[in-house]
């Protein structure tokens, strides 16, 4: 296994199916993105944008029908997750434990089934950020749907024009479950390892003083992964498109900062993301960064430029907690993954 991995994962296959793609993702997420804004609720145009992106890119499947199942699945984890964070804030509940919590989940399914590792590390993702961002707008909700819709009207619609190939998956979704049960392909050394660097990664943030530790948290569930064991150049790739992504996205904002141009940025750093992931994986990883930078500044109406050299620092630390914790499993767990 090596970088190839990501591409054979996302890909895209003609001139003519980067074209769909790159339109498919900039309909879904600029859809609910710029509807958000226009009504003036701008936490609710970003939670249905990055609701659209992750349910755009949990399209995996050998038929049409496994796919759309896939994606319905990958939207269900963004609200199911967004939902659990929401409710634990809104109670007084312990952050800490459901991002441990919904940590482990991620990493107990991580090698079984590349669409159900996606939908439970968007779960994961989802409940992380509804802890730190605390967004209490009552349109959130509507626009979680409208992300949702988006999305699954943009597919359609390529489906129909220009069709993707499907994924090479060798089993089924339904198989791909069974197997996220049983933790296969990645099991309890795994599992505690993914756990345990992002409890270090959200617990270090805190104790070095940085403001949103949460974010450091945010790299280790985005970067990584069960593949990154048997190929330790894909989580070199997921880390640096990752401080590459932050790192641009800090520098632009500090030129452009009008809603309507953030919003605009962000609709094509999705549609890079997603086009990126079928070239190599630290473009891919460069435009998603991106695009949750972009998004993060429109929700908190600037905030972000206030602590931007926070924002390297926890991607930092993320990024290196997480090349040391796959160092340190890498010759303990078998290399094999169900993973194409």
């Amino acid at each position: 296994m090596n970088a190839s991995w990501s591409r054979d994962l996302f890909k895209i296959g003609s001139a003519q199916g980067a074209t769909s793609a790159l339109l498919r993702v900039a309909f879904a997420v600029g859809v609910p993105l710029f509807g958000g804004l226009w009504i003036g609720h701008a936490p609710a145009a970003v939670w249905g944008g990055a609701t659209a992106l992750f349910t755009t890119l949990s399209d995996f499947g050998t038929t049409r029908k496994s796919r759309a199942a896939m994606m319905l699945a990958g939207w269900l984890a963004v609200v199911g997750g967004g939902f659990v964070g929401h409710v634990v804030v809104s109670a007084g509940g312990s952050n800490e434990l459901v991002i441990l919590a919904s940590a482990f989940v991620a990493g107990w399914a991580s090698g079984s089934h590349p669409g159900v590792a996606a939908v439970t590390r968007f779960f994961a993702l989802a409940a992380a950020a509804a802890t730190g961002l605390r967004f209490s707008d009552p349109m959130i909700a509507w626009s979680v749907v409208a992300g949702g819709v988006s999305a699954f009207v943009a597919a359609e619609l390529v489906w129909w024009l220009i069709p993707l190939p499907p994924g090479d998956n060798v089993i089924d979704w339904r198989t791909g479950v069974q197997r996220a049960f049983h933790g296969m392909d990645s099991g309890w050394r795994f599992t505690l390892a993914y756990g345990a660097a992002a409890a270090v990664a959200l617990f270090a943030a805190h104790e070095i003083g940085v403001s949103d530790a949460y974010w450091a948290t945010l790299v280790v569930l985005m970067v990584m992964r069960r593949e990154g064991v048997a190929s330790f150049s894909l989580t070199l790739h997921y880390a640096i498109g990752t401080l590459a992504g932050v790192a641009l996205a800090i520098a632009v904002l500090k030129v452009v900062d009008t809603p309507m141009a953030v919003a605009l940025l962000a609709t094509l750093s999705a549609a890079l993301a997603r086009l990126g992931l079928a070239i190599n994986p630290s473009l891919g990883f460069v435009g998603f960064n991106l695009f949750i930078l972009f998004a993060v500044h429109l929700a908190t109406h600037g905030a972000v430029m206030d602590i931007a050299s926070a924002r390297l620092y926890d991607v930092a630390i993320g990024c290196v907690i997480v090349i040391v914790a796959t160092l340190a499993i890498s010759r303990r767990i078998p290399a094999t993954s169900s993973a194409p």
